[in-house]
């Protein structure tokens, strides 16, 4: 299963990383119920946010993955690791979807997800990506993760 690689705080970060842990298994196993890792230990909100993610992600995923696609030349969606997919993922659902959430949030969120789950390497690709997704569906907004 997926292992972290540091700890931090904050219940908006917490229901990123649960949605990103059920939505990694999900891709996994196929299993699309059940308890998701340390929900239990998990405060409401982000229990709430995480289910909002997770269901959101699977309701829009097509329009998700199109603008993933887009974003990423020269790499196709298949061709990414899971982790690095579903961050991508979770990221693009709340940029397009969610616009009360800042895009330097959900992009500075993103790459220290991908640092905790993945690699260094991973955060630069998330960021990069994001960064275009943010430009063509936010225009204006400024869209530089730190």
């Amino acid at each position: 299963m997926l292992q972290e690689k540091h700890s931090s705080g904050g219940s908006r970060r917490e229901g990123r990383e649960l949605a990103l842990k059920f939505l990694y298994r999900e891709e996994l196993t196929g299993i699309s119920e059940g308890v998701i890792p340390d929900l239990d230990a998990a405060g409401s909100a982000a229990r709430v946010f995480s289910a909002a993610l997770v269901n959101g992600v699977r309701e829009h995923l097509t329009e998700i993955d199109g603008a993933i696609a887009a974003a990423s030349e020269h790499w196709e969606i298949s061709r990414m690791g899971t982790v690095d997919r579903t961050i991508l993922r979770i990221g693009v659902f709340e940029l397009l979807f969610l616009p009360d959430n800042p895009v330097a949030v959900i992009i500075n969120e993103a790459v220290e997800i991908a640092h905790k789950y993945s690699s260094n390497e991973c955060g630069s690709f998330v960021n990069g990506v994001l960064d275009h997704v943010a430009r063509e569906a936010r225009g204006g907004e400024c869209a530089t993760s730190s």
